[in-house]
């Protein structure tokens, strides 16, 4: 193979950036890189409200995939703010969006994380969004709170709930969970591209997937998310059934969407 191609080969192609390999992988799947990109745009403006959002807010951002599209969708008066515990991709973002795009910024979340920043040096609970207070009118996160436990989870809504606007929304992919699809999920092999079974209720409403492993795969009943919501000052307003239990039954490919609004005065 020249010289030439294999230089070519350690790039991904996304719209008319040219993204190193070693990072985009860390973002989601290189063979789908560009098409769950597309779908997540979909979602946000089926059921995000983006199309009426001027400054938004991304959770788990990574290189930037789903920014770069909306680069081209959010007025030029509007912002976007990316946060990640990722430095290598958050710098990328930096030298690579934000000049072209001075109201796309990215920050990098310092946090503990033992899959994505083992180096971290500050906790969960202590984070707070650099946003000021109903300044948004999304948040969004994809695949974020799929390994996160529940305090962790309340503490990131009470900051959604502190910068959303009354009447925004957020919208986060997730798996939703309840103890009686434990029997089926077992009976096919699991669920998703990992045999998810959720067979460990650690606690009322909060499954794990294999507890041995941390942070691992991690759900929320319909009912505890929307509990949790609303002693943070949201409001669930719309749950979108996911394909990742393999039945018949999904609006959307992959993980559950679920919808919490922040009520209007």
């Amino acid at each position: 193979m020249a010289q030439s191609q294999l230089a070519e080969d350690q790039f991904v192609t996304h719209h008319a950036y040219r993204i190193p390999r070693k990072l985009a992988w860390r973002t989601g799947r290189l063979d789908r890189f560009r098409e769950v990109s597309d779908e997540h745009i979909e979602a946000l403006q089926l059921y995000g409200g983006l199309d009426a959002a001027r400054n938004v807010v991304e959770i788990g951002c990574g290189v930037g995939r789903d920014a770069i599209p909306l680069t081209a969708l959010l007025p030029a008066s509007g912002s976007y703010l990316g946060i990640d515990v990722m430095w290598p991709s958050i710098a990328w973002a930096q030298n690579n969006i934000t000049p072209e795009h001075p109201n796309f910024q990215f920050t990098h979340f310092d946090v503990s994380d033992q899959q994505h920043n083992p180096s971290g040096v500050n906790e969960m609970i202590g984070y707070r969004i650099p946003s000021e207070d109903m300044s948004q009118d999304l948040v969004f996160m994809f695949s974020v709170f799929t390994h996160m436990f529940p305090k962790d989870v309340s503490h990131y809504l009470s900051e959604f709930a502190r910068v959303l606007r009354p009447g925004g929304r957020v919208l986060a992919s997730m798996f939703t969970m309840d103890r009686t699809l434990i029997p089926y999920l077992r009976n096919i092999g699991g669920g998703g591209l990992r045999q998810l079974t959720f067979a460990h209720e650690v606690e009322d409403g909060f499954f794990h997937n294999d507890p041995s492993v941390v942070p691992g795969a991690t759900a929320y009943s319909a009912e505890r998310i929307g509990r949790m919501a609303r002693e943070a000052g949201l409001v669930p307003s719309n749950f979108v059934r996911g394909s990742w239990r393999k039945d018949e039954d999904f609006d959307v490919g992959g993980q559950d969407i679920v919808v919490l609004s922040k009520p209007a005065f």
